[in-house]
């Protein structure tokens, strides 16, 4: 006769086997989305038909991590489903626009497509190459293609490692960019500070498998930034991978490819000028692209008054960087006029 398990040992069994259930649930789901084309679609017979997709699933309790996220995994939960209802509807529309005749068929919209990522769940994405520029700089080439990490303006992922003392997360901003192959793929560029998950990514090796989820977003829309007759983006070190996503935002967009934009990068070094290369290359025409290096020709406020003439006065700003230089720019610009300042 066997010995009857311990209720602690057969609790956290029956645990295990929900986790596992939920995540082959949600695997099952997923893979089924990926079949499946949603929105109003004209079926080879010439017919019209919405077809929705499913909403997107609650987590339950435990799958918070309680480790501070920003967001978490529950206030991403409530603004996916707020998207999707606000899609649902706009699908809805569309479909009675379609059926009426008040479209034409020429104006279908685009089926909904379901990448890579996940807002609810942490996904393991294969680490394909590490780049190590310098000792305390890491830069993680994914696995993956542009189709697979669709970011809009302003989104980001979390990524998270599982260490000893417990899970940590922290937002990147992807950056796509061609790999050595010639395939635009996401680079995660990371600065290794003197903590447990920057050690924990400064050891992972291609191979590895980097869990994260997204696309999360902290901030407003974005867009508004180009909106302003001139756009003055600020980075600093790996800050300048959102300052760049802004970038191609505006160079893939047509009303923005001609605003002026007014570009200052502050790197420690020359070998620190990270992206150099992809943003002279975008051949944007009013961009105007600024280098300050901390050992030779550091960044100040008479310097940045310099570069911003009398119609920078209605220009809007984006920042990012270290806290420090975040709150000297966003200084400096309201001395010259500029108050419309985001900082990421």
């Amino acid at each position: 006769m066997s010995k009857p398990l311990n209720p602690a040992v057969e609790a956290l069994m029956q645990e295990i086997a929900r986790a596992k259930l939920r995540a082959e649930e949600r695997r099952q789901q997923k893979l089924e989305q990926s079949r499946q084309q949603y929105g109003v679609i004209q079926t080879d017979s010439g017919q019209i038909k919405l077809r929705l997709p499913p909403p997107p699933t609650k987590p339950s309790p435990d799958e918070c991590c309680n480790s501070g996220c920003t967001p978490c995994i529950m206030d991403t939960y409530i603004s996916q489903l707020h998207a999707y209802e606000e899609n649902v509807a706009r699908l809805r529309q569309q479909y009675q626009q379609q059926i009426s005749g008040e479209l034409p068929s020429c104006h279908l919209a685009e089926p909904l497509s379901f990448g890579l990522l996940d807002p609810l769940k942490f996904t393991g994405v294969r680490v394909m190459h590490v780049d190590t520029p310098t000792n305390d700089m890491r830069i993680l080439v994914l696995e993956a293609t542009a189709a697979d990490f669709v970011l809009a303006l302003g989104e980001h992922v979390q990524i998270r490692a599982d260490l000893k003392d417990g899970p940590l997360t922290r937002p990147f901003t992807p950056v796509m960019i061609p790999a050595h192959d010639g395939t635009v793929r996401p680079h995660i560029f990371v600065r290794l500070y003197a903590n447990p998950l920057s050690s924990h990514l400064g050891r992972l090796q291609a191979g590895d498998r980097l869990k994260l989820r997204g696309p999360l977003r902290t901030h407003e829309n974005l867009t508004w930034l180009f909106s302003a007759p001139v756009c003055v983006l600020a980075a600093a070190g790996t800050g300048i991978a959102p300052i760049f996503q802004a970038l191609e935002f505006a160079r893939l967009n047509s009303s923005y490819q001609t605003r002026r934009i007014v570009l200052v990068q502050c790197a420690r070094n020359a070998s620190e000028q990270w992206l150099e290369r992809n943003i002279r290359d975008m051949q944007m025409p009013r961009l105007e692209y600024h280098v300050f290096l901390s050992n030779t020709h550091r960044l100040t406020d008479e310097k940045l008054r310099q570069l911003l003439d009398e119609e920078c006065a209605d220009a809007r700003a984006l920042i990012c960087g270290p806290g420090t230089f975040n709150v000297d720019v966003s200084s400096w610009l309201a001395g010259i006029g500029i108050r419309d300042v985001q900082c990421l």
